[in-house]
Parts: C-alpha cells; sequence; structure tokens
C-alpha cells in the first residue's frame, strides 16, 4: 500500500500497478515516510556536489540539486501551485475561480509565482551548499546534525503541510481532492504529525520545532483556498506542499 503513496507523490514507482488513489488517502497519515526518503536522497546528492564540485561552485550545485530533486518528485506539487494561484487572481466570485484553476492553460499568476518560487528555492539552495562543511551542534542527541540533513526536514513539511489541509477540508469540488478529504481525520493527523517529528528529531535534533511551518502553511493555503474556491481540492494540497517546503527551507537556511 505504500506503493500508492509514493507513486503519487514522486515519480518513484516500487510496484508496477496503477496507482490506486482510495488506498494512497487511506495511507496520508504515512507521507511522512515519502519526505523522508526524498530528504535524504536530496541530501545525498547535496553532499556528493559538495564534496566533488566544491564551496566555490555553490551556485552549479545548486542548479544540479534542483534538477535532481524535481527528477525525483516530479512537478504535479509545483503545477498545483500554479494552478492554484491563477485560481487566486482571477476575478469573479468562487465559481469563477475555481474554473480559472481548473484550466489547462496557465495563466500570467501561475507563470510568475513558479518563476519567482524557483528563484527563491535556487538561492537558498546555493547558501545551503556554501554551509556544506557545517554540523550543528545543537541536537540533544548524541550526534552532530550536517547541515544538509535540512532537506530531509523541509520535505517532511511539506507532507504535513498537505495532511494538515486534508483534514481541514471541505472539498470545493467533486474530485481527487475529495477522496483524501473524505479519508481524512484527526486521528490521521495526529499520528502524521507523530511520525514526522520522530523523524525530524532524529535528524534535526530541537529544531525539528521547524516542522509546525509546514502545518501552519497548510493552514494558511486553507483558509486561502476556502475564501477563494470554497474548499481545497488536489491543486491546494500541491500548493500546500511547496508553501511548506519553502517556508521551511527558508527558516533553515537563515538558523544555519
Amino acid at each position: 500500500m505504500t506503493a500508492d503513496i509514493f507513486a503519487l507523490l514522486t515519480r518513484i514507482r516500487v510496484s508496477r500497478s496503477p496507482t490506486d488513489l482510495g488506498r494512497a488517502a487511506n495511507m496520508q497519515h504515512l507521507f511522512a515516510f515519502v519526505g523522508l526518503v526524498v530528504g535524504l536522497l536530496a541530501a545525498a546528492v547535496a553532499w556528493a556536489l559538495f564534496r566533488f564540485l566544491g564551496e566555490d561552485q555553490a551556485i552549479v550545485s545548486a542548479g544540479i540539486l534542483m534538477v535532481v530533486i524535481y527528477s525525483v518528485t516530479g512537478i504535479l506539487h509545483t503545477e498545483g501551485l500554479s494552478d492554484f494561484a491563477d485560481g487566486l487572481m482571477a476575478s469573479g466570485g468562487q465559481e469563477r475561480k475555481r474554473e480559472a484553476m481548473k484550466d489547462v492553460h496557465t495563466g500570467v499568476a501561475g507563470v510568475i509565482t513558479i518563476v519567482m518560487f524557483f528563484i527563491i528555492m535556487f538561492a537558498l539552495l546555493t547558501r545551503l551548499l556554501g554551509s556544506g562543511d557545517r554540523l550543528l551542534h545543537l541536537s540533544p542527541l548524541p550526534w552532530d546534525i550536517p547541515v544538509f540533513l535540512g532537506l530531509v526536514l523541509v520535505e517532511l513539511s511539506g507532507k504535513l503541510a498537505m495532511n494538515m489541509s486534508m483534514y481541514l477540508g471541505p472539498s470545493s469540488h467533486v474530485g481527487m481532492g475529495s477522496i483524501f478529504v473524505k479519508s481524512a481525520s484527526l486521528t490521521k493527523l495526529i499520528v502524521a504529525v507523530s511520525i514526522a517529528a520522530v523523524l525530524g528529531l532524529l535528524v534535526a535534533g530541537w529544531l525539528a520545532i521547524l516542522l509546525a511551518l509546514g502545518l501552519l502553511a497548510g493552514w494558511f493555503v486553507t483558509m486561502a483556498a476556502r475564501k477563494n474556491f470554497g474548499g481545497v481540492s488536489g491543486d491546494s494540497f500541491g500548493a500546500a506542499n511547496e508553501v511548506g517546503r519553502i517556508v521551511t527551507m527558508l527558516a533553515w537556511v537563515l538558523l544555519i
């Protein structure tokens, strides 16, 4: 069943069977494990780039790392952020905004949002890769924290943002998003937060508190979705993931 959430959230295919959205929705409380795998892979690539190219080539390394990350995760969440931005900026009532969000053609708002998102992400990764030799002595655990492990925290935060949005709901319309909202529950949210918190503590010590930014991002995107679209959808989940990732990455970079 975990194969379904990997197939949904990444381009990693554990099974050749088609993705079952119902099973994926039922396993939404395990999204953090997908974030862990993606984050560890990104951290390993970042470390390798730093070792081979050095701190002076942080700009080049950041570009390569972005390509690797999106080769693994795909652009589903980023597309959701683009569509979400188009819907927010559309004039008219909720129905008109929903139509703009579901339009297959990307609008100016979506393009500008994605360009700004990538510029910020590239700048943050460049800063992170320029500090690759740092070890953080902030953990209550008996080991130091390599700065690259912040990438794990970033991915965990994005998944928590989606968990929060799915729980808060409601659905704006019948579709993929409604399957996840229907399956969401307070118990699943608590399990998701607990799993992410334990994983976060293991890789980032007390800085795992930054995962709260993911929950906050999920709440923020959900409130915007309720106001503009009457509820959440698959696009708003994608937006929540990307917002949760970027704000957590910003906080991590500022702290290191």
